[in-house]
C-alpha cells in the first residue's frame, strides 16, 4: 500500500511543476557535451512540495524544441527527497509503458536494467541521464558514471517521460524545453 501510494505521489507531481534556474553541469556530464548549453528547467511538485528539481542541457547550436536525437542531451534531476531507487525505476516502467507502449518483454528488461541501475536518493542526490546517440542512455550520479542502458529505443522511451507530447506534465515539458521565457 505505502509503494503504491509513492507511486501515485511520483506520477502526480509532474502533474505540478514550476520553473526554477540550473547550476553548472557536473564534470562528468559537461566532459562528454563540449559545448553544453542550458535549455530550461521545472521543479515536480506534490501538493506544494518539491520532490525534484529538473534541468535539460543540449549541445550548442541544437534545435529549438523538443531534443535531437541525433545529438547528445543531458536530462539532470536534483532530488528534495529520499527515494527508493526501485520506485524510480517502477514509476519510469509505468509511464514507458504508457507513453510507448513496448512489448511486455522488452519493458521487462528495461525495468531490470534500471532497478539494477537507479540507487537510493537522498534529499540534494543528483541522477543526470545523458542521451548518447547510436548507443543509449549513461547515467550520472553526483557526477559520476552510474551505468549505461544501451539502445536508442530505450533512451525514446526513457526521455519519453519528460518530453513526449503525451507526457503528464505538460507545462513541466514546455518549461525544460525553454519555451515561452528568454533565456
Amino acid at each position: 500500500m505505502a509503494t503504491r501510494l509513492l507511486r501515485w505521489f511520483l506520477v502526480a507531481a509532474v502533474l505540478s511543476a514550476s520553473s526554477t534556474q540550473a547550476e553548472p553541469l557536473p564534470p562528468g556530464p559537461a566532459a562528454l557535451m563540449g559545448d553544453a548549453v542550458f535549455r530550461g528547467a521545472t521543479t515536480a511538485r506534490w501538493l506544494g512540495f518539491p520532490l525534484y528539481d529538473a534541468d535539460l542541457w543540449v549541445e550548442k547550436g541544437a534545435p529549438e524544441g523538443a531534443p535531437d536525437y541525433s545529438r547528445p542531451f543531458v536530462v539532470r534531476i536534483r532530488y528534495a527527497r529520499p527515494l527508493a531507487g526501485r520506485t524510480i525505476a517502477d514509476v519510469s516502467r509505468e509511464e514507458i509503458a504508457r507513453l510507448q507502449a513496448p512489448a511486455p518483454a522488452v519493458l521487462a528488461e528495461w525495468h531490470r536494467q534500471m532497478v539494477a541501475a537507479f540507487p537510493d536518493v537522498d534529499r540534494g542526490t543528483e541522477l543526470a541521464g545523458m542521451h548518447v546517440p547510436g548507443v543509449g542512455t549513461r547515467f550520472f550520479l553526483n557526477g559520476a558514471v552510474l551505468a549505461d542502458l544501451t539502445g536508442d529505443d530505450f533512451s525514446r522511451a526513457f526521455f519519453g517521460i519528460w518530453f513526449d507530447p503525451a507526457t503528464r506534465n505538460p507545462a513541466g515539458r514546455e518549461e525544460l524545453l525553454g519555451k515561452g521565457r528568454a533565456r
